[in-house]
């Protein structure tokens, strides 16, 4: 579930996506926080069709951790950054077991989605 922030539409540029300043922000925060093997942005804002009530879906692919205790951990490291925020933590072999299930989100973030960091 995402994180409402008050004034998070401020940071949605007129083409529909979130500002590269506030991206850098947020793979800045993450990448200190967990080192991840990669951040992938999905969604409305990957597409370019951010609203005012448009969240961030990242997905964030790190091995060998607690998914949960990941996503809460970087919920918090990603307060304040202006925008509502959607995280899921996956590991490698998450992704590569339901990389062609079209029934879970890892799919269509892998299709759709934009690499926005690579270790």
């Amino acid at each position: 579930m995402g994180v409402n922030q008050p004034n998070a539409s401020r940071h949605v540029r007129p083409r529909g996506t979130v500002s590269e300043g506030i991206l850098q922000e947020i793979v800045r925060r993450i990448v200190e926080a967990v080192r991840p093997e990669k951040i992938i942005l999905f969604g409305s804002a990957a597409r370019g069709e951010m609203g005012p009530d448009s969240d961030v879906d990242l997905l964030v692919v790190k091995a060998g951790v607690d998914r949960r205790a990941v996503a809460q951990l970087l919920y918090r490291r990603l307060a304040g950054v202006g925008v509502a925020k959607n995280i899921l933590v996956v590991t490698p072999g998450d992704v590569e077991r339901h990389k062609d299930n079209i029934g879970l989100v890892i799919s269509p973030a892998l299709r759709e989605g934009r690499v926005i960091y690579a270790a």
